[in-house]
């Protein structure tokens, strides 16, 4: 079933339906001076910015191992990788923190600065390179979205949110240098290559 799910990237077919959902019910439920709002806005966002990566197959995987490591023997991002990447650090973090924003705000700041670091490595990397990227798009949109984002929720919120927003900071930073090892990494190469291969003729 993962396997199926994970093949080509079919998972990401989901993305544009959830998207669509999500910020109907979000912008149906809470007005324009919620905090609420701008807590969980990243939520929809970003199942429309999966969906500009990984929709069409391949999509954000081959551009990584064809530009970014396309020196290495073995590439270091497969389906696999890709999948659990966007469902554990996405699906799973977002709907939870989201849930738990109910409770504290505060982590509806921390969705906040984990999108805006995440659309900073889309736009610094096609500067760098002077070329789009899967995701940039949707990238730019919500990085400008964010930015007001978390101006909004800092100013309707009660209470000092700089705790929360200097622990988020450093959290989000952890977060993303871990998940760039992650993706870059080629530790047993050999047993890969066969796993890929494997997965290619199911």
């Amino acid at each position: 079933m993962i396997n199926k799910l994970a093949k080509n990237q079919n998972w990401a077919k989901a993305t544009p339906f959830l998207g669509i959902i999500f910020a109907t019910v979000i912008l149906m439920n809470f007005g324009l001076m919620d905090p609420m709002l701008y807590a969980l806005i990243n939520i929809p966002l970003y199942f429309f910015h999966q969906c500009e990566e990984h929709f069409k197959p391949g999509g954000f995987k081959d551009y990584i191992n064809s530009r970014i490591n396309k020196n290495a023997k073995v590439k270091p991002l497969n389906d696999i990788k890709v999948f659990w990447i966007n469902i554990i650090l996405v699906w799973f973090a977002f709907l939870l923190f989201g849930s738990l924003a109910f409770i504290n705000i505060g982590f509806g700041v921390l969705i906040i600065i984990f999108s805006i670091i995440n659309c900073l490595t889309h736009i610094v990397q096609a500067l760098r390179l002077k070329e789009y990227n899967p995701g940039l798009i949707m990238a730019s949109i919500q990085f400008t979205l964010s930015l007001f984002a978390a101006y909004m929720i800092t100013h309707l919120s009660q209470g000092n949110l700089l705790a929360w927003w200097l622990g988020c900071l450093v959290f989000s930073i952890l977060v993303h240098v871990l998940l760039f090892k992650l993706v870059m990494t080629r530790r047993n190469e050999a047993q890969a290559h066969v796993l890929e291969k494997q997965r290619a003729k199911k």
